[in-house]
Protein backbone atom coordinates (compact mmCIF):
# COMPACT_ATOMS: atom_id res chain seq x y z
CA UNK A 1 0.00 0.00 0.00
CA UNK A 2 1.32 3.47 -0.80
CA UNK A 3 1.94 6.09 1.86
CA UNK A 4 -0.97 8.09 0.46
CA UNK A 5 -3.19 5.03 0.83
CA UNK A 6 -2.11 4.51 4.43
CA UNK A 7 -2.76 8.18 5.26
CA UNK A 8 -6.17 8.05 3.60
CA UNK A 9 -7.03 4.89 5.52
CA UNK A 10 -5.96 6.49 8.75
CA UNK A 11 -8.07 9.58 8.03
CA UNK A 12 -11.08 7.39 7.38
CA UNK A 13 -10.43 5.58 10.68
CA UNK A 14 -10.22 8.88 12.54
CA UNK A 15 -13.46 10.07 10.95
CA UNK A 16 -15.21 6.85 11.91
CA UNK A 17 -14.02 7.24 15.48
CA UNK A 18 -15.09 10.88 15.54
CA UNK A 19 -18.56 9.90 14.31
CA UNK A 20 -18.77 7.20 16.96
CA UNK A 21 -17.71 9.64 19.67
CA UNK A 22 -20.18 12.22 18.40
CA UNK A 23 -22.88 9.64 18.95
CA UNK A 24 -21.59 9.28 22.50
CA UNK A 25 -22.05 13.03 22.88
CA UNK A 26 -25.71 12.73 21.91
CA UNK A 27 -26.17 9.89 24.38
CA UNK A 28 -24.52 11.91 27.15
CA UNK A 29 -26.77 14.90 26.43
CA UNK A 30 -29.84 12.68 26.46
CA UNK A 31 -28.81 11.03 29.71
CA UNK A 32 -28.27 14.39 31.42
CA UNK A 33 -31.98 15.17 31.10
CA UNK A 34 -33.29 12.04 32.73
CA UNK A 35 -30.64 10.16 34.74
CA UNK A 36 -28.74 10.50 38.03
CA UNK A 37 -25.16 11.79 38.01
CA UNK A 38 -23.32 8.45 38.05
CA UNK A 39 -25.37 5.51 36.84
CA UNK A 40 -24.38 2.07 38.07
CA UNK A 41 -23.14 0.79 34.66
CA UNK A 42 -20.75 3.74 34.49
CA UNK A 43 -19.37 3.10 37.97
CA UNK A 44 -18.97 -0.63 37.36
CA UNK A 45 -17.15 -0.10 34.05
CA UNK A 46 -14.90 2.56 35.55
CA UNK A 47 -13.99 0.33 38.51
CA UNK A 48 -13.25 -2.60 36.18
CA UNK A 49 -11.07 -0.34 34.03
CA UNK A 50 -9.08 0.85 37.01
CA UNK A 51 -8.55 -2.71 38.24
CA UNK A 52 -7.35 -3.81 34.82
CA UNK A 53 -5.08 -0.77 34.41
CA UNK A 54 -3.47 -1.18 37.82
CA UNK A 55 -2.79 -4.83 36.96
CA UNK A 56 -1.13 -3.96 33.65
CA UNK A 57 -3.97 -5.29 31.47
CA UNK A 58 -4.11 -2.17 29.37
CA UNK A 59 -6.11 -3.42 26.39
CA UNK A 60 -8.78 -4.70 28.74
CA UNK A 61 -8.71 -1.38 30.60
CA UNK A 62 -9.23 0.48 27.32
CA UNK A 63 -12.36 -1.55 26.59
CA UNK A 64 -13.80 -0.88 30.03
CA UNK A 65 -13.01 2.84 29.84
CA UNK A 66 -14.85 2.92 26.53
CA UNK A 67 -17.85 1.21 28.15
CA UNK A 68 -17.75 3.75 30.96
CA UNK A 69 -17.79 6.57 28.38
CA UNK A 70 -20.91 5.04 26.80
CA UNK A 71 -22.71 5.25 30.15
CA UNK A 72 -21.38 8.61 31.31
CA UNK A 73 -23.98 11.23 32.09
CA UNK A 74 -21.74 14.28 32.29
CA UNK A 75 -19.70 15.39 29.31
CA UNK A 76 -16.57 15.87 31.41
CA UNK A 77 -16.87 12.28 32.69
CA UNK A 78 -17.29 11.00 29.15
CA UNK A 79 -14.24 12.93 27.95
CA UNK A 80 -12.17 11.69 30.87
CA UNK A 81 -13.06 8.07 30.17
CA UNK A 82 -12.27 8.49 26.48
CA UNK A 83 -8.95 10.07 27.34
CA UNK A 84 -8.13 7.19 29.66
CA UNK A 85 -9.13 4.78 26.90
CA UNK A 86 -6.52 6.41 24.66
CA UNK A 87 -3.81 6.38 27.34
CA UNK A 88 -4.54 2.71 28.01
CA UNK A 89 -4.18 1.93 24.31
CA UNK A 90 -0.87 3.77 24.33
CA UNK A 91 0.38 1.84 27.36
CA UNK A 92 -0.62 -1.37 25.59
CA UNK A 93 1.64 -0.45 22.67
CA UNK A 94 -1.30 0.18 20.34
CA UNK A 95 0.01 3.55 19.27
CA UNK A 96 -2.00 3.83 16.06
CA UNK A 97 -5.27 3.20 17.92
CA UNK A 98 -4.23 5.55 20.73
CA UNK A 99 -3.39 8.33 18.30
CA UNK A 100 -6.72 7.92 16.53
CA UNK A 101 -8.50 8.04 19.89
CA UNK A 102 -6.69 11.24 20.92
CA UNK A 103 -7.43 12.87 17.57
CA UNK A 104 -11.07 11.83 17.68
CA UNK A 105 -11.49 13.13 21.23
CA UNK A 106 -10.11 16.53 20.30
CA UNK A 107 -12.41 16.65 17.30
CA UNK A 108 -15.40 15.62 19.41
CA UNK A 109 -14.78 18.12 22.22
CA UNK A 110 -12.35 20.83 21.04
CA UNK A 111 -13.36 23.00 24.00
CA UNK A 112 -13.39 20.14 26.49
CA UNK A 113 -11.00 19.67 29.43
CA UNK A 114 -8.99 16.96 27.65
CA UNK A 115 -8.70 18.50 24.18
CA UNK A 116 -5.38 20.25 24.74
CA UNK A 117 -3.81 17.25 26.41
CA UNK A 118 -5.01 14.96 23.64
CA UNK A 119 -3.52 17.22 20.99
CA UNK A 120 -0.26 17.39 22.93
CA UNK A 121 -0.06 13.59 23.21
CA UNK A 122 -0.46 13.28 19.44
CA UNK A 123 2.35 15.77 18.93
CA UNK A 124 4.61 13.87 21.33
CA UNK A 125 3.86 10.67 19.43
CA UNK A 126 4.94 12.38 16.22
CA UNK A 127 8.19 13.47 17.88
CA UNK A 128 8.93 9.99 19.18
CA UNK A 129 7.76 7.85 16.27
CA UNK A 130 7.37 10.02 13.21
CA UNK A 131 8.79 13.24 11.85
CA UNK A 132 10.60 14.86 14.78
CA UNK A 133 10.65 18.40 13.39
CA UNK A 134 6.98 18.15 12.40
CA UNK A 135 6.21 16.87 15.89
CA UNK A 136 7.78 19.91 17.51
CA UNK A 137 5.88 22.20 15.16
CA UNK A 138 2.75 20.39 16.32
CA UNK A 139 3.72 20.98 19.94
CA UNK A 140 4.09 24.69 19.22
CA UNK A 141 0.72 24.64 17.47
CA UNK A 142 -0.89 23.08 20.57
CA UNK A 143 0.43 25.98 22.62
CA UNK A 144 -1.08 28.49 20.20
CA UNK A 145 -4.37 26.62 19.90
CA UNK A 146 -4.79 26.17 23.66
CA UNK A 147 -2.77 28.98 25.30
CA UNK A 148 -4.89 29.00 28.46
CA UNK A 149 -4.68 25.26 29.04
CA UNK A 150 -2.56 23.56 31.65
CA UNK A 151 -0.33 22.06 28.96
CA UNK A 152 0.52 25.35 27.18
CA UNK A 153 3.42 26.19 29.47
CA UNK A 154 4.93 22.76 28.98
CA UNK A 155 4.44 23.00 25.22
CA UNK A 156 6.26 26.32 25.13
CA UNK A 157 9.15 24.93 27.18
CA UNK A 158 9.42 21.82 25.00
CA UNK A 159 9.50 23.85 21.80
CA UNK A 160 12.11 26.27 23.13
CA UNK A 161 14.22 23.35 24.39
CA UNK A 162 14.06 21.91 20.89
CA UNK A 163 15.28 25.17 19.37
CA UNK A 164 18.07 25.36 21.95
CA UNK A 165 19.15 21.80 21.19
CA UNK A 166 18.96 21.97 17.42
CA UNK A 167 19.96 25.56 16.68
CA UNK A 168 21.57 26.86 19.86
CA UNK A 169 20.33 28.93 22.78
CA UNK A 170 20.52 32.12 20.72
CA UNK A 171 17.74 30.69 18.54
CA UNK A 172 15.58 29.91 21.56
CA UNK A 173 16.16 33.43 22.88
CA UNK A 174 15.30 34.99 19.51
CA UNK A 175 12.04 33.00 19.37
CA UNK A 176 11.04 34.08 22.88
CA UNK A 177 11.75 37.73 22.16
CA UNK A 178 10.02 37.72 18.78
CA UNK A 179 6.85 36.24 20.30
CA UNK A 180 6.82 38.06 23.63
CA UNK A 181 3.79 40.19 22.74
CA UNK A 182 1.81 37.07 21.90
CA UNK A 183 2.94 35.38 25.13
CA UNK A 184 1.92 38.44 27.14
CA UNK A 185 -1.52 38.51 25.53
CA UNK A 186 -2.15 34.82 26.08
CA UNK A 187 -1.20 34.21 29.69
CA UNK A 188 2.34 32.94 29.07
CA UNK A 189 4.20 36.21 29.51
CA UNK A 190 5.74 35.41 32.89
CA UNK A 191 7.14 32.08 31.74
CA UNK A 192 8.47 33.65 28.56
CA UNK A 193 10.15 36.55 30.37
CA UNK A 194 11.72 34.22 32.93
CA UNK A 195 12.98 31.99 30.13
CA UNK A 196 14.45 35.02 28.36
CA UNK A 197 16.38 35.84 31.52
CA UNK A 198 17.61 32.25 31.87
CA UNK A 199 18.80 32.24 28.26
CA UNK A 200 20.66 35.53 28.69
CA UNK A 201 22.34 34.20 31.82
CA UNK A 202 23.33 30.98 30.07
CA UNK A 203 24.77 33.01 27.19
CA UNK A 204 26.90 35.01 29.63
CA UNK A 205 25.02 38.29 29.20
CA UNK A 206 24.78 38.81 32.95
CA UNK A 207 23.68 42.44 33.15
CA UNK A 208 20.93 41.88 30.60
CA UNK A 209 19.93 38.71 32.40
CA UNK A 210 19.73 40.55 35.74
CA UNK A 211 17.57 43.23 34.15
CA UNK A 212 15.34 40.58 32.60
CA UNK A 213 14.81 38.87 35.94
CA UNK A 214 13.88 42.19 37.52
CA UNK A 215 11.55 42.95 34.62
CA UNK A 216 9.90 39.57 35.12
CA UNK A 217 9.33 40.32 38.82
CA UNK A 218 8.03 43.82 38.02
CA UNK A 219 5.64 42.73 35.27
CA UNK A 220 4.34 39.79 37.32
CA UNK A 221 4.49 40.92 40.95
CA UNK A 222 3.41 39.26 44.16
CA UNK A 223 0.96 37.69 44.82
CA UNK A 224 0.02 36.72 41.26
CA UNK A 225 3.50 36.05 39.89
CA UNK A 226 4.34 32.40 40.35
CA UNK A 227 7.99 33.00 39.42
CA UNK A 228 8.27 36.35 41.19
CA UNK A 229 10.44 35.12 44.07
CA UNK A 230 12.59 32.97 41.78
CA UNK A 231 13.22 35.96 39.52
CA UNK A 232 14.31 38.17 42.42
CA UNK A 233 16.49 35.40 43.82
CA UNK A 234 18.37 34.98 40.54
CA UNK A 235 18.66 38.75 40.11
CA UNK A 236 20.30 38.85 43.53
CA UNK A 237 22.77 36.11 42.58
CA UNK A 238 23.72 38.02 39.44
CA UNK A 239 24.10 41.34 41.25
CA UNK A 240 26.55 39.66 43.63
CA UNK A 241 28.39 38.10 40.68
CA UNK A 242 28.51 41.53 39.04
CA UNK A 243 30.22 42.89 42.15
CA UNK A 244 27.36 44.80 43.77
CA UNK A 245 26.35 43.07 47.03
CA UNK A 246 24.24 46.05 48.12
CA UNK A 247 22.05 45.64 45.05
CA UNK A 248 21.95 41.91 45.73
CA UNK A 249 20.58 42.64 49.20
CA UNK A 250 18.10 45.16 47.76
CA UNK A 251 16.73 42.44 45.46
CA UNK A 252 16.19 40.20 48.47
CA UNK A 253 14.57 43.03 50.41
CA UNK A 254 12.13 43.55 47.55
CA UNK A 255 11.09 39.94 48.01
CA UNK A 256 10.98 39.88 51.80
CA UNK A 257 8.93 43.08 52.08
CA UNK A 258 5.99 41.17 50.66
CA UNK A 259 6.17 38.39 53.25
CA UNK A 260 2.92 38.13 55.16
CA UNK A 261 1.29 35.86 57.69
CA UNK A 262 -1.97 34.05 57.12
CA UNK A 263 -4.75 34.80 59.59
CA UNK A 264 -6.44 31.53 58.66
CA UNK A 265 -5.28 27.97 58.23
CA UNK A 266 -2.41 27.70 55.78
CA UNK A 267 0.38 30.05 54.80
CA UNK A 268 1.38 32.63 52.21
CA UNK A 269 5.04 31.60 52.61
CA UNK A 270 7.01 31.42 49.39
CA UNK A 271 9.75 28.78 49.05
CA UNK A 272 12.51 31.38 48.66
CA UNK A 273 11.72 33.52 51.73
CA UNK A 274 13.82 31.77 54.37
CA UNK A 275 16.72 31.26 51.97
CA UNK A 276 16.53 34.95 51.05
CA UNK A 277 16.80 35.93 54.70
CA UNK A 278 19.78 33.61 55.16
CA UNK A 279 21.41 34.95 52.04
CA UNK A 280 20.99 38.54 53.27
CA UNK A 281 22.84 37.70 56.46
CA UNK A 282 25.63 35.94 54.58
CA UNK A 283 26.06 38.89 52.21
CA UNK A 284 26.36 41.31 55.15
CA UNK A 285 28.92 38.97 56.74
CA UNK A 286 31.05 37.93 53.76
CA UNK A 287 30.64 40.66 51.14
CA UNK A 288 30.14 43.79 53.25
CA UNK A 289 31.94 42.56 56.40
CA UNK A 290 29.22 44.14 58.52
CA UNK A 291 29.12 41.68 61.40
CA UNK A 292 26.67 43.60 63.56
CA UNK A 293 24.02 43.67 60.82
CA UNK A 294 24.77 40.07 59.84
CA UNK A 295 24.18 38.96 63.45
CA UNK A 296 20.81 40.76 63.49
CA UNK A 297 19.82 39.17 60.18
CA UNK A 298 20.79 35.67 61.33
CA UNK A 299 18.73 36.14 64.49
CA UNK A 300 15.80 37.43 62.44
CA UNK A 301 15.73 34.17 60.51
CA UNK A 302 15.57 32.22 63.78
CA UNK A 303 12.90 34.47 65.31
CA UNK A 304 10.63 35.08 62.31
CA UNK A 305 10.89 31.95 60.18
CA UNK A 306 9.64 29.47 62.73
CA UNK A 307 9.11 26.61 60.27
CA UNK A 308 12.43 26.94 58.44
CA UNK A 309 14.96 24.12 58.52
CA UNK A 310 17.69 26.77 58.46
CA UNK A 311 17.00 28.14 61.95
CA UNK A 312 19.82 26.21 63.59
CA UNK A 313 22.20 27.13 60.75
CA UNK A 314 21.38 30.77 61.43
CA UNK A 315 22.06 30.55 65.20
CA UNK A 316 25.29 28.64 64.61
CA UNK A 317 26.47 31.28 62.13
CA UNK A 318 25.50 34.00 64.63
CA UNK A 319 27.39 32.36 67.48
CA UNK A 320 30.52 31.95 65.37
CA UNK A 321 30.44 35.64 64.44
CA UNK A 322 29.97 36.67 68.06
CA UNK A 323 32.92 34.52 69.11
CA UNK A 324 35.04 35.92 66.29
CA UNK A 325 34.23 39.46 67.40
CA UNK A 326 35.37 38.64 70.94
CA UNK A 327 31.88 38.54 72.44
CA UNK A 328 32.21 35.14 74.05
CA UNK A 329 29.43 35.72 76.56
CA UNK A 330 26.91 36.41 73.80
CA UNK A 331 28.18 33.45 71.78
CA UNK A 332 27.53 31.21 74.80
CA UNK A 333 24.05 32.70 75.21
CA UNK A 334 23.28 32.02 71.55
CA UNK A 335 24.42 28.40 71.84
CA UNK A 336 22.32 27.96 75.00
CA UNK A 337 19.31 29.27 73.09
CA UNK A 338 20.05 26.78 70.33
CA UNK A 339 20.31 23.90 72.82
CA UNK A 340 17.08 24.94 74.57
CA UNK A 341 14.96 25.52 71.48
CA UNK A 342 16.46 23.05 69.00
CA UNK A 343 18.11 20.35 71.14
CA UNK A 344 18.32 17.90 68.23
CA UNK A 345 20.38 20.27 66.10
CA UNK A 346 23.68 18.88 64.81
CA UNK A 347 25.39 22.01 66.14
CA UNK A 348 24.47 21.54 69.82
CA UNK A 349 27.30 19.05 70.51
CA UNK A 350 29.71 21.57 68.93
CA UNK A 351 29.06 24.35 71.46
CA UNK A 352 32.59 24.16 72.88
CA UNK A 353 34.02 25.35 69.56
CA UNK A 354 32.55 28.83 70.12
CA UNK A 355 31.90 28.70 73.86
CA UNK A 356 34.62 26.72 75.70
CA UNK A 357 33.01 27.31 79.09
CA UNK A 358 29.70 25.81 77.99
CA UNK A 359 31.21 22.59 76.66
CA UNK A 360 28.75 20.02 75.40
CA UNK A 361 26.54 19.85 78.47
CA UNK A 362 23.20 18.34 77.70
CA UNK A 363 24.52 17.01 74.39
CA UNK A 364 25.35 13.30 74.66
CA UNK A 365 26.61 13.10 71.08
CA UNK A 366 30.03 14.21 69.94
CA UNK A 367 30.51 17.07 67.51
CA UNK A 368 30.53 15.79 63.96
CA UNK A 369 33.97 15.69 62.40
CA UNK A 370 32.86 17.55 59.27
CA UNK A 371 31.64 20.46 61.42
CA UNK A 372 34.93 20.53 63.30
CA UNK A 373 36.89 20.43 60.04
CA UNK A 374 34.84 23.25 58.55
CA UNK A 375 35.27 25.34 61.70
CA UNK A 376 39.04 24.77 61.72
CA UNK A 377 39.26 25.64 58.02
CA UNK A 378 37.38 28.89 58.60
CA UNK A 379 39.64 29.79 61.50
CA UNK A 380 42.72 29.05 59.39
CA UNK A 381 41.44 31.24 56.57
CA UNK A 382 40.82 34.12 58.97
CA UNK A 383 44.33 33.82 60.38
CA UNK A 384 45.90 33.88 56.93
CA UNK A 385 43.90 37.01 55.98
CA UNK A 386 45.08 38.94 59.02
Amino acid sequence: MTTMGVDAGRRRGVLRRAARLAALGVLAWWACSCAPSWPRPYLLAQAAAERAYSSGRYEEAARYYHDAALHAVKTKDRDEMLYLEATSEERAGRTREAREDYEALEKLAPDGPRAARSAYEVAEMEVAQGDKDRGYRMIEAVMRRYPRSGIARRAMQRYVEHLDSEQGEAAGLAYLRANKAWFDANGLGEDAMYSIARHLESLGQLEQARDAYLQCAKEHPYPGGSLWDDALWHASLLDEKLGDPKKAIADLDTMLREREESTFSGSYERPRYASAQMRKAVLYRDALHDHATAIREFRKLFDDFTTSLQRDDALWAEAKLEAEDGNGQQACATMKLLADKLPKSRYVPCASLVCPTQGASGAPDKCRHYIEREFEREESNKSSEQ
